[in-house]
């Protein structure tokens, strides 16, 4: 149905018009159908038209009174109405009403000047016909939700379950963080949710924003979907449904009490938010309820079982409280009549990554640092936000490190995971893929080679007390000569592999013990590469028990303590001396 007020002038022309024996409100399509082109014309349906009295239509959604002679005029047939180049033209899809005399009319009445009977008489009617449209105009406006106000609007939105929020709930900013190396707008629209770590509390932003491109942070007010759950600083930290560009999200200021209802413009906002959002009854539905409650899971529609869809949960651990959130979750979102069966949890795989550096020569060590921290943090994220369907892209990490203005350069040496206690290799660098799909995944042992940042050595030896006493000052040397002699032969793309694969008795070859004399590692590695007879390498020197552990900048250790351990340096890497240690045992008497 479509509506279209008319005002009095128009209501007095089409009284005054019919009664002299006119047609009234004749009413014809703009443009006129059959596409055709400008000048629009228009075939009135009486030939022979004496005059045009006035043209009435929608222009920008009012009513309007088209001028003649600017704006249209009446042909030499005597029947056609043409727009003139360069008029107020009606609004697309719309009518106009035309008021028009024809030469064959013979009028019973003509006095309709002011003040005559028949124009006081017209002008009452009229005047009350103009009131009831404008009455008509407001009940018809009430009925969409970009013109009703009040009440109104409060009975349109309800049909979509949607309620204004009154005052008492609380509200605060969130601030959205773009991602480094991002770039252009991003748009953030009102009602997005944003929930605590363990998805008890959710609240959705007020407004529609948008970060322009070169911005790295915005702030919008958002406010709790329940009563009084205010919050601390810092608590609100997921996107249940992330954005592209946006790196993390949070509170930076406890949330307060608001006194104000909802605005009309605010409930107008999230109603057309909660249309594009409300998906139900679909597989994708089911999905984006179990992530919004943080959780990550295998959804499985067997073809060949119409009506019978599997939920296997990826997550080490599921609480009660997060399975008892989810069920409610699928059950509010799936179809009536599918069956859904939740499998026991199974962990998410772990993904080892190793990955070379180059950063810019001249950083601070604590710089070096903070660089890896945040790069472990976002490849972390990453893989924490890859769907189980998605294979992983050795771009997108590698993009993710580049975000750093300090790094030069990177490069993905290796990507393993374990399968049955068997380490496995999913890096496929002809398609530039991590072939991990089908299965949702986390970030394991991260082993991060930065020439400007070495991996310290450090040893730990311990004995009991009343032993013979190690040198440690010859020890240091004997590892700083071993340590140099790694970074220069190591400090290529071709070194051997047998070289940069420290055994825990390679290591030990170093060390000068009471009654076992310190060996050179480049002999050991010279004998090994011309094939002869290679030495014999110690496996452990009781009652000393000596612990190499090897403490990278990203946060990995590791600790060599039997001689089946080792540690594989990558190309490029550094090592630098940590320290000796020797503890005594205090003995049991």
């Amino acid at each position: 149905m479509s509506f279209r007020r008319r005002t009095f002038p128009e209501v007095i022309d089409n009284i005054l018009t019919s009664v002299t024996g006119g047609v009234a409100a004749e009413s014809h399509p703009f443009p006129p159908p059959g596409g055709a082109a400008p000048p629009f014309q228009h075939s009135l349906q009486q030939s022979k038209v004496s005059n045009i009295v006035s043209v009435y239509g929608s222009r920008n959604g009012e009513p309007h009174l088209f001028r003649q002679d600017a704006d249209y005029a009446l042909l030499a047939d005597d029947q056609t109405l043409q727009w003139k180049e360069g008029a107020e033209l009606p609004d697309s899809g719309t009518l106009v009403q035309v008021n028009y005399n024809p030469k064959s009319a013979e009028p019973q009445l003509t006095d309709i000047h002011t003040g005559s009977v028949v124009r006081t008489l017209a002008e009452s009617v009229g005047l009350e016909i103009a009131r009831l449209y404008a009455q008509l105009d407001v009940v018809y406006q009430a009925g969409f939700i970009d013109t009703a106000t009040g009440s109104s609007l409060d009975n349109v939105v309800a049909l979509l379950g949607v309620h204004r929020i009154k005052g008492g709930r609380p509200a605060g900013p969130v601030e959205f963080r773009r991602s480094s190396g991002s770039r252009g707008l991003i748009h953030v629209p009102a009602g997005t949710r944003i929930i605590t770590e363990n998805g008890d509390i959710e609240y959705e932003t007020t407004e529609t924003v948008t970060m322009a491109s070169g911005q790295n942070t915005m702030s919008v007010v958002a406010r709790d979907l329940e009563i009084n759950n205010g919050l601390a600083a810092d608590m609100l930290a997921v996107l249940p449904r992330p954005i592209a560009g946006i790196e993390a999200v949070t509170n930076p200021k406890p949330t307060v009490i608001t006194t104000e209802d909802e605005t009309d413009r605010a409930l107008r906002i999230r109603a057309k938010n909660f249309l594009h959002g409300s998906e139900r009854a679909t597989l994708g539905a089911i999905k984006h309820a179990i992530t919004r409650q943080g959780i990550k899971a295998e959804v499985i529609e067997d073809p060949n079982k119409p009506g019978f869809i599997e939920i296997t949960p990826m997550e080490e651990t599921l609480t009660p409280e997060q399975e008892q959130r989810m069920r409610k979750a699928i059950e509010d979102t799936r179809p009536a009549g599918v069956q859904v069966v939740l499998k026991g949890s199974q962990p998410p795989r772990k993904v080892h990554l190793e990955i070379r550096l180059s950063t810019v020569s001249g950083l601070l060590e604590q710089d070096l640092r903070t660089i890896q921290r945040g790069v472990r943090q976002k490849i972390e994220n990453y893989f924490t936000k890859l769907p189980a369907d998605a294979a992983g892209s050795v771009n997108r990490i590698v993009g993710l490190v580049l975000s750093f203005e300090e790094v030069d350069d990177v490069r993905l040496l290796s990507a393993t995971w374990d399968v049955e206690g068997v380490a496995e290799d999913v890096l496929d660098r002809e398609t530039g893929q991590l072939m991990i799909k089908d299965f949702p995944t986390i970030l394991g042992d991260l082993q991060i080679a930065d020439p400007n940042l070495p991996t310290q050595l450090t040893l730990m030896m311990t004995f009991p007390e009343g032993e013979e006493l190690p040198d440690p000052d010859r020890i240091k040397v004997e590892l700083t000569t071993a340590i140099t002699y790694l970074n220069d032969v190591n400090a290529s793309e071709d070194t051997e592999e047998a070289i940069q694969a420290l055994s825990y008795g390679k290591l030990l070859r170093v060390v000068t013990l009471p009654g076992k004399p310190g060996e050179s590692l480049e002999e050991f590695d010279s004998a090994v590469g011309s094939g002869g007879s290679i030495p014999e390498l110690p496996t452990g020197s009781l009652p000393y028990e000596v612990k190499f552990i090897f403490t990278l900048e990203s946060g990995l250790s590791r600790i060599l303590v039997q001689p089946q351990n080792s540690y594989i340096l990558t190309g490029f890497e550094r090592l630098t001396l940590g320290g000796v240690e020797l503890h005594p045992e205090p003995s049991d008497v």
